[in-house]
């Protein structure tokens, strides 16, 4: 058995055909989905590039990973699932945004065009408390629409993963995995021909929630932090008009690839996954790009497909990258490391369990204290380190409009979910050791510019 890991970047899960988007068109992630399973209740770790990747590589939360925000990337410890996989005679290339630092062995030592981040470059992670604005946050948004941008990126890294599946693959002994990464549709939100013309902007959707309803504190401070209210409609059109094209774009490059799989005469023995790292906010909650516990934010599409796996599912349970790092490991037979969170995939086909509970947290820009989620069956708990917490009820209350928390029929089941949150993580003490360790940080390098 072979892997093919495809992982975009701010794909939000519901952004897609398949997930029932009344807008943007992903034709080949719709007949993947139909191929396999979809996950509808799928979560990164953190809504961050850095510590979700961290997470995702090493199959351990962020608070176990230390990769609090984007100038803490992962080096390597706790170890990876692709040096775990070398050392089982798994052959693991990478192609794309890799998010670690370089300069420290990761495991993945067959990294293609990997786009490294450096230590303490991660915008606004210092600036916490309070948060200092965000630089160019409404220019941002301002400077969307049609670009090539992209263009060279995303060809160079879909033409080395064809080369790879054509020309490489077939040359194999041993079983292998292509984890391949794309960085659309993260911002900026520009897209080339013909995909900023594939959804007019008068015929795009505008974001619910906004203006804001919830007013929740630290809620609030984000959107003060990015400075993105009293967008005009034109702009809030234009950048999701671009968002959906980039979509598209790569959708498309999953068709691409996908052909060049089935021609290298290996798709019967192998398990093909697509999912991203975290999601986009996109205006709804009046918030944009990600940082946020809401669904839009948190949420990630996650689609696997492939021998023994029953094709047209659509699985509600809540799920997270976690476990699909528990899948690798278990796909090729290896034992997971003691401290491993999450549960394969694989076995939770075999046996599901709809009580079970995932979990995410947040500790970097725009936020001053820590944000925990846990979400077990339709609730979801959103923690926010000595402020009110927010209870939703997802099937009945899908948009998160209305929290819960203070509800007297409500207060059995927040009772329960903040034991069971409890019993993941300690909120005060993680919250400090962030803190901390961005306070340390921020001194080193402040040390350094006095150098």
């Amino acid at each position: 058995m072979n892997l093919l890991l495809i992982m975009a970047d701010e794909h939000r899960r519901d952004a897609m055909g398949c997930a029932g988007h009344p807008v943007v068109r992903t034709p080949h992630l719709d007949a993947l989905a139909a191929g396999g399973v979809r996950y509808t209740s799928a979560y990164c770790t953190s809504p961050l590039c850095v510590p979700s990747r961290a997470s995702f590589a090493s199959g351990r939360y962020v608070h176990e990973t230390g990769c609090w925000d984007n100038a803490a990337p992962y080096k390597g410890q706790p170890v990876s699932w692709g040096r775990l996989l070398k050392e089982n005679g798994v052959d693991v290339t990478t192609i794309g945004k890799l998010d670690f630092d370089g300069t420290h062995d990761h495991g993945f030592d067959d990294a293609r065009f990997p786009a490294y981040r450096k230590e303490h470059s991660g915008g606004g992670a210092f600036d916490r408390h309070p948060p200092k604005p965000a630089a160019r946050g409404k220019e941002r948004l301002a400077d969307s629409g049609t670009g090539s941008f992209w263009t060279e990126r995303v060809e160079r890294e879909t033409s080395e993963a064809i080369y790879f599946l054509m020309n490489e693959v077939p040359h194999k002994s041993r079983p292998w995995v292509l984890w391949l990464n794309y960085l659309p549709p993260h911002f900026p939100l520009i897209a080339p021909e013909p995909y900023s013309r594939l959804y007019p902007e008068e015929k795009v959707d505008m974001p619910f929630d906004l203006p804001a309803a919830d007013r929740h504190p630290v809620v609030q401070q984000m959107r003060e932090y990015y400075n993105m209210t009293d967008l005009d409609e034109s702009t809030v059109r234009r950048a999701r008009s671009a968002y959906y094209g980039l979509c598209t774009l790569i959708d498309d490059q999953v068709g691409r690839v996908m052909a060049a799989l089935e021609a290298s005469g290996q798709a019967d023995n192998t398990l093909i996954v697509y999912t991203s790292d975290h999601g986009d906010q996109l205006g709804d909650h009046e918030l944009w790009w990600k940082g946020s516990m809401y669904e839009t934010s948190v949420g990630v599409p996650l689609l696997v497909s492939g021998p023994a796996i029953e094709p047209g599912i659509v699985d509600d349970t809540p799920v997270s990258l976690v476990d699909l790092s528990a899948t690798i490991l278990d796909m090729f037979g290896i034992e997971a490391p003691s401290g491993w969170r999450g549960t394969s995939l694989l076995k939770l086909m075999e046996q599901p369990d709809p009580e079970r509970a995932v979990f995410s947290e947040y500790h970097a820009h725009g936020a001053s204290t820590g944000l925990f989620m846990i979400r077990r069956g339709p609730l979801k708990l959103v923690h926010y380190e000595g402020f009110e917490p927010e209870l939703f009820h997802l099937e009945e209350d899908p948009q998160e409009l209305r929290s819960l928390s203070r509800e007297p029929e409500w207060q059995t089941a927040r009772t329960e979910l903040e034991h069971a949150l409890a019993a993941i993580a300690d909120t005060a003490a993680v919250d400090l050791a962030a803190r901390s360790d961005q306070s340390l940080r921020r001194e080193q390098r402040e040390e350094r510019k006095r150098q």
